[in-house]
């Protein structure tokens, strides 16, 4: 489930007022799932795994990954000099049953977003908003979300 799903859905109506998803989805097809990356903490099991590779790297910033179509969050630790994923990511389930985990695929996916929109700097403008079809996303940060 969508991290803020209230406020994703205010976007996706505005959006939609102004006629940006159906242009994404005539052009791209239709919208299968959304995604949302905020920040997030690292689990306390990860911890002691990161513990060296956090202190060698001293700043850095924890990102997850929430979706429409699943119970689970991804989350990775990305450090800012140079910036590059400390972490290979993990799952954490958002309910007791959470279900079936996100694929390899949707692990990727969201490290590939959170890279692309980090700037030089490793400044990242969350939440990230991503509307995702078979062939293509439309991903906005919140900065764009005020437009």
């Amino acid at each position: 489930m969508l991290k803020d799903e209230k406020k994703f859905d205010e976007l996706g109506q505005k959006l939609f007022m102004k006629g940006v998803l159906q242009n994404f989805e005539q052009k791209h097809g239709p919208i299968k799932g959304r995604m949302m990356v905020t920040e997030g903490k690292i689990p306390p099991e990860m911890l002691s795994k990161l513990q060296l590779e956090l202190m060698k790297n001293p700043k850095w910033i924890v990102v997850e990954g929430s979706f429409d179509f699943s119970n689970y969050t991804i989350g990775m630790v990305v450090g800012l000099n140079p910036i590059r994923p400390i972490s290979e990511g993990w799952l954490t389930p958002q309910l007791n049953h959470p279900g079936i985990k996100p694929t390899q695929n949707w692990q990727e996916f969201f490290m590939g977003k959170v890279m692309e929109n980090m700037d030089e700097n490793g400044k990242i403008d969350l939440p990230l908003y991503s509307w995702i079809s078979d062939k293509s996303d439309l991903t906005l940060t919140d900065k764009e979300r005020e437009k």
